[in-house]
């Protein structure tokens, strides 16, 4: 078990780009139907019912994506090579029009068998790629210790310092510049990135 995560960081979030990204991660394994069951579930986030399951139709799911307000939505995608694994997705906003996409590693493997958090980190690697210009950062934090940091901040140009690094952080390189205290940035596509654990091979 861990508290590790991969935020992707987006803008111009639509109806279109919900569905092409249900799609996209579908057609990798990553579905919203639990693959013994069908059921798609989101997650409450009432505080009496807080982390509950609650079944949804997938119109009714989209459509809560694409309609992200103010608050965030979580949900849950299934592995259909592994129908006993979920990936939990956050869904918020932050910054100037940022939609935050945060993907839970938890239960995906213990510091020696990463073998689960590679899949799911492959794949979100690769729909971070396809994301093109609206793509605005990326973090992949294993464990979670960066929890506690404002990434959202960082990762959007703000002034917070980057005291924790995650294992892999992607920065516009405007944004990157602001922070002296990162080490040995290398090129990714438009982006440059700090990347502490050998992630980026996972993109080739």
């Amino acid at each position: 078990m861990s508290d590790g995560f991969v935020r992707l960081y987006r803008r111009d979030w639509s109806p279109e780009q919900a569905q092409r990204r249900v799609g996209s991660l579908a057609a990798t394994g990553m579905v919203l139907g639990h693959p013994g069951t069908g059921r798609i579930t989101a997650l409450s986030e009432d505080p009496e019912t807080i982390g509950e399951q609650v079944e949804l139709t997938r119109d009714d799911l989209l459509a809560a994506m694409a309609g992200l307000g103010e608050k965030q939505f979580t949900f849950q995608y299934w592995l259909t090579d592994d129908e006993d694994s979920d990936v939990i997705c956050t869904l918020s906003r932050t910054g100037d029009d940022v939609v935050v996409e945060e993907y839970g590693l938890d239960g995906l493997g213990g510091p020696i068998a990463r073998t689960g958090q590679d899949k799911v980190i492959r794949r979100l690697l690769a729909e971070f790629r396809t994301t093109g210009p609206a793509a605005a950062g990326l973090v992949v934090d294993r464990w979670g210790p960066s929890l506690d940091t404002d990434l959202d901040d960082i990762v959007t140009g703000g002034p917070t310092p980057v005291t924790v690094t995650p294992e892999l952080l992607v920065l516009r390189p405007e944004v990157a510049r602001r922070h002296p205290e990162l080490r040995a940035p290398v090129p990714f596509g438009d982006f440059v990135a700090c990347d502490t654990d050998g992630i980026l091979a996972l993109a080739r």
